[in-house]
């Protein structure tokens, strides 16, 4: 979770909160190939909502800009946990097994750097997993309060992952999209401003159970043709 997500008064039981941290389980499993033990960067990790689900696979090596936002993870969910920059990973070479970012290189001015640095701490066959907002023409007020630079599409996504090899790609957040999609567009000339939906506990246990469909199409290699948010994965191969 975004610490401005954590500011605005989200919490990890909100039905997205509760499906990306699915969604993380099936595609660490499905690029992992379920294999346990691994050296995992986490890029930008915000408030560490994802630690447990990641530390089933490994050992977590926690980075991100926002101080205050590492004060709220325990140092007992980490291996360690620094500020750093990741267009500067303070790793070497060749060090980690695996590399996530979830909701992050949207953040980065010059996010094909950030690309580049864990593409170099990431040993060979290492993998990178990755969330990002789909859509420019979405770009609302949401995304201008969390300081968004941009959001995405598949196109973009593979030029900046040219260096990655056996790249898989996925839309997220699909069944959802229209009404989503309709209230970010009618939030494009609005003053920033963090999304937070109030929902009665059986609304957010339906919108819950509606991403988590979306997660199966994934775990079975099936991309819907639209959504709100674009998750995939690529090699370091030489």
């Amino acid at each position: 979770m975004d610490y401005k997500d954590l500011q605005a008064g989200q919490t990890k039981e909100n039905f997205w909160f509760r499906a990306k941290n699915d969604l993380i389980n099936v595609l660490m499993k499905k690029a992992c190939k379920n294999r346990k033990r691994l050296r995992i960067l986490n890029i930008g990790a915000g408030t560490g909502d994802d630690l447990e689900v990641l530390n089933k696979f490994g050992k977590n090596y926690v980075i991100d800009i926002d101080k205050d936002a590492l004060s709220v993870i325990d140092d007992k969910s980490c291996e360690e946990r620094k500020i750093a920059d990741a267009c500067n990973l303070p790793y070497d070479d060749n060090f980690f097994d695996v590399a996530v970012s979830f909701d992050v290189f949207e953040h980065i001015k010059n996010d094909q750097r950030a690309i580049s640095e864990v593409y170099r701490v990431l040993k060979e066959n290492g993998v990178l997993i990755f969330t990002v907002p789909a859509f420019q023409f979405l770009f609302s007020s949401h995304d201008k309060a969390l300081h968004h630079q941009r959001r995405y599409n598949k196109e973009n996504i593979k030029t900046l992952l040219f260096q990655f090899n056996n790249i898989k790609i996925f839309f997220w957040n699909s069944l959802l999209f229209m009404p989503m999609a309709t209230m970010r567009l009618l939030k494009r000339k609005s003053k920033p401003k963090v999304d937070q939906m109030n929902l009665s506990p059986w609304l957010n246990t339906l919108f819950f159970n509606l991403l988590k469909i979306d997660n199966s199409l994934i775990k079975k290699g099936i991309s819907m043709p639209i959504g709100l948010s674009i998750v995939g994965f690529g090699y370091k191969q030489k």
